[in-house]
């Protein structure tokens, strides 16, 4: 490793520090030193007066219910997002303020919604009469009964998801200062090697109310970003990246500012760069069977699609056919309680609660108060994902089973002018009580490979067979190994979880943000998944690229 011999491995967080003092790096914590507003145009910019949204979801529900809805709610949002790119962070790439409302309805049992970017009172009534006449163009046939699960009103509700710093607070020069100073650190550290950063920064601030009393608004925050470190010859530098390495404690937060101050960027360059340089030795893969070793940022991956995909109700019941697809736990009724979706080991909760989660909130948007709940236990399949409508779908399970009927608040709009859905909370896969790293998992491991990341997951419509293509390096003697050109895990869900051997103890859980789409017109959200490594046996290992 050539790196600059001024600044070793020992002496790099000294030298760091002699960086900072060259640089004009604010604290986040400072106040007003260099603090610019955003510069979006909104209707809080004095150029207009705030219309009063509690006044326009009220004045929506009684147009609703005068037109002839047995039940009505209505969703007012303001989303701010700043993004900036890489590979320099310099200014911000775009920066946008969308506005939305949204009334949903109910006619004879069957649903009404029209949405706009308009917050008028002539507007939200035309859409509350708008939604009742599509409501009842769909329940031209036969009555039905569409029954929502119960739940408290929340009268004059508000909440702000607890952030340390709002980012759109923080001025523009702080995060140059931020990102540019990790980039110069990083060159004065490996000359041969570059950074590729970026950062994106949302604040949804939405306001709720529904003809059963409820009334509330809550804002929350998502910080996303990524650290990339390649590590190339000094005489080609500029022409390829030979190796790679990406910081993996960053993905997608609810949270503030503070996700990228106080996640140890600065700190894990030594070991990005040492990564990035051992990922320039590769070999070819020879296919086979072999005893895997996932990481905990891989197995969240696989843990979103063959648990999370697969346990929402509405795909599994056949409702997302032609859009996302079905699920492989498709006979709910027959399946909760005895279906083996993996061994003993494997232990899936779900919730909107936990601090940090990218799906973290107070009311989802049906104004429930989401609850954690189990998914799988012991490797037993035992809930699905619910919003109000469809936990009434399992009903005679949760009657069996003396549950209490209610929603796990998995309703989700990913703005106002969008039809709420249900989408995936946040899931946890829960560790082994006792304790057990990555590298212990390795140790032990025969003729092994291990997965490192996941850089795509192919999974079929039932979220059964899964193909997932990242980093793989071989094992050897305990350690690892050589890059594998080419491999690629082949895998069948249910056999796959039955055949894990081992998995991390409590200190080796890593959070990351997953990406979802639902639905058509296709909504996007963002959920976090914790996850810790684990080992698996007789794993499929293929060449993706072999054409013969």
């Amino acid at each position: 490793m050539t790196h600059n011999p001024s600044l070793s491995r020992r002496r790099f967080l000294q030298s760091s520090s002699a960086v900072a003092a060259g640089a004009v790096l604010l604290p986040a914590s400072a106040s007003a030193l260099g603090r610019l507003a955003p510069d979006i145009l909104v209707p809080g910019s004095g150029r207009f007066g705030d219309p009063d949204r509690h006044a326009l979801a009220t004045m929506a529900i009684e147009a609703a219910r005068a037109a002839g809805a047995s039940y009505a709610d209505v969703r007012l949002s303001r989303t701010d997002v700043e993004g900036w790119s890489n590979p320099f962070p310099t200014v911000p790439a775009g920066q946008e303020c969308t506005l939305g409302v949204g009334v949903r309805v109910l006619v004879n049992g069957f649903w009404g919604f029209l949405g706009s970017a308009t917050w008028t009172p002539e507007e939200v009534v035309r859409l509350a009469r708008g939604a009742v006449a599509q409501a009842k163009a769909n329940s031209l046939g036969k009555t039905r009964e569409t029954p929502l699960a119960a739940m408290p009103a929340v009268v004059n509700g508000q909440w702000t998801m607890p952030v340390k710093y709002d980012p759109f607070t923080v001025s523009y020069g702080e995060k140059y200062d931020f990102f540019n100073h990790i980039a110069g650190v990083l060159h004065r550290y490996a000359p041969q090697t570059g950074a590729a950063m970026k950062g994106d920064f949302t604040r949804k601030d939405v306001v709720f109310a529904s003809s059963e009393g409820s009334s509330w608004s809550q804002i929350t925050y998502l910080t996303q970003g990524g650290m990339g470190v390649g590590y190339g010859d000094e005489a080609g530098f500029r022409k390829f990246w030979p190796g790679q390495a990406n910081a993996t404690q960053i993905s997608s937060a609810g949270a503030g500012w503070e996700y990228f101050l106080e996640n140890g960027l600065l700190e894990s360059v030594p070991m990005l760069v040492e990564q990035a340089e051992q990922m320039r030795e590769h070999t070819p893969v020879d296919v086979g069977r072999y005893d895997l070793v996932c990481s905990a940022q891989a197995l969240a991956a696989i843990v979103g699609t063959s648990v999370g995909a697969a346990t929402e109700l509405d795909r599994a019941m056949g409702y997302e056919a032609n859009a996302e697809g079905t699920s492989y736990l498709d006979r709910p009724l027959e399946m909760l309680g005895t279906q083996l979706v993996g061994n003993k080991l494997l232990n899936v909760t779900a919730g909107r609660s936990q601090p940090g989660g990218a799906a973290t909130v107070k009311w989802d948007d049906e104004g429930v108060a989401p609850e954690d709940f189990t998914l799988v236990k012991d490797g037993v399949l035992v809930d699905y994902q619910t919003t109000r409508e469809q936990v009434e779908w399992i009903k005679p399970y949760y009657t069996s089973a003396g549950r209490p009927l209610r929603s796990h608040g998995c309703s989700v709009a990913a703005n106002a002018s969008q039809t709420p859905m249900q989408h995936r909370p946040n899931l946890q896969m829960l560790p082994a009580a006792k304790e057990a790293s990555f590298d212990e998992l390795v140790a032990g491991a025969g003729k092994g490979v291990a997965l490192l990341d996941i850089g795509f997951l192919l999974m079929d419509p039932q979220q059964l067979n899964g193909t997932a293509v990242g980093t793989v390096r071989e094992i050897k003697n305990g350690k690892l190994g050589r890059v594998l050109d080419g491999a690629a895990l082949t895998f069948r869900a249910p056999e796959f979880w039955k055949s894990l051997d081992a998995i991390g103890g409590p200190s080796s859980v890593r959070t990351t943000g997953r990406l979802m789409y639902k639905g058509q017109p296709v909504q996007q959200t963002i959920h976090s998944i914790s996850a810790v490594p684990g080992r698996f046996k007789n794993a499929g290992i293929i060449d993706f690229t072999r054409k013969a």
